[in-house]
């Protein structure tokens, strides 16, 4: 069998020397030193992919409640009960949007690029005169966001945007003070185990954030100035996040490699891809857009072979019971997205010839056809 995903993580040698940093300091959660530490070298990465100023982060205990705590700084105060998001989307979005009060709205996406455009976004506000609270823009598996787009519907519109960018840790191309939220889970490119930042160039939203993954503690205060919990992480998490952008250089070579394989193995048999994967941006599942009259066979011969698939976001948000009363807008495209777009297996380890065969098993369907 070829899985799907293989998560990776430093190994035990790599960790080791931050571990015996906690040891020494006796520090082990609250802001300690190598969270500090880690957050100033995200800062430092990000900053110097997207080429902008200043970036500013809050650590968050998981990608969810990143998104969670982003919408609830920026909806505080603001009428309106719903919260625009697409429904193809991991199901993590919904619940951070329900999690603060908001109900969701459900919306299509381009079945080009596979994500919430601003367009479609401000249909579902001319459909709910003055009550959306908040639009959470999905970067569909990691790619990346047009944020300067989403600027000017902010400008215009006045309605607060939020970024799940859970994914995309390694595609942030600019950073303004829109939030930006990316999970750290081991399943992801920049992944440490479990947690999740928030990304910004809005200082004061970022200290403040901060505070509220501390019970509303502002730095250096003991007094809860805001709603909050604990929503930390702890030293060990920010150990492992050290030692992986210490190998992070070798693991994104790694990515590149695979992904370029990939991409060349689709193209040669007529299968495209996320526009750009590979090439333009890196994350840690591959997605194969197939014909939709072809992917029942492609994924049946799949499942034969022992190639393990995935449909990453399901049928969409709007077809899980716990969410399956939330308004939306028809989402005329969203059932052939969910349907064509194919989760193939992709990890660091992944051999050559596994690459191979996961071409040939689709390319032999298809030409069959």
């Amino acid at each position: 069998m070829i899985p799907v995903l293989i998560p990776s993580l430093p190994e035990t040698d790599a960790i080791v020397p931050y571990l015996r940093r906690i040891d020494e300091a006796h520090i082990y959660s609250n802001y300690g030193p190598l969270t500090k530490a880690f957050t100033d070298r995200l800062c430092r990465l990000i900053g110097a992919q997207s080429g902008d100023g200043p970036v500013h982060a809050a650590l968050t205990s998981n990608g969810t409640t990143a998104i969670e705590l982003a919408l609830r700084y920026r909806s505080a105060g603001r009428p309106g009960r719903y919260c625009v998001m697409p429904s193809w989307t991991f199901i993590a979005s919904a619940h951070a949007a329900a999690n603060v009060g908001l109900t969701p709205y459900f919306t299509d996406v381009d079945p080009g690029s596979l994500a919430l455009t601003p367009e479609i976004a401000a249909r579902a506000l001319r459909a709910n005169p003055g009550d959306v609270a908040a639009v959470v823009v999905v970067s569909p598996c990691g790619a990346p966001i047009e944020i300067e787009a989403w600027e000017a519907f902010e400008a215009e519109y006045g309605v607060p945007v939020i970024f799940d960018a859970a994914a995309a840790g390694l595609n942030l191309r600019q950073v303004g003070a829109q939030p930006l939220c990316i999970s750290l889970h081991a399943t992801k490119a920049l992944g440490i185990g479990e947690g999740g930042a928030i990304i910004t160039a809005d200082a004061a939203m970022a200290a403040a954030i901060t505070g509220m993954t501390g019970f509303g503690f502002a730095a250096g205060s003991r007094v809860s100035e805001m709603r909050g919990g604990n929503y930390r992480i702890s030293e060990y998490a920010a150990a492992v996040g050290l030692a992986v952008l210490d190998g992070l250089d070798a693991r994104i070579a790694r990515l590149r490699e695979v992904s370029l394989a990939y991409v060349a193995g689709f193209e040669a048999i007529g299968v495209p891809m996320q526009a750009g994967f590979g090439r333009d941006w890196l994350t840690m599942t591959a997605n194969a857009i197939f014909d939709a009259g072809a992917v029942a066979e492609v994924t049946a011969a799949f499942d034969r072979s022992g190639i393990q698939w995935r449909r990453w976001y399901g049928g969409g948000c709007h077809t899980h019971p716990t969410f399956a009363t939330c308004p939306h807008d028809g989402l005329a495209a969203t059932r052939g997205v969910a349907e064509t777009t194919i989760g193939i297996p992709f990890f660091p380890s992944l051999a050559p010839e596994q690459i191979a065969e996961v071409c040939g098993c689709a390319g032999q369907v298809l030409s069959s056809r």
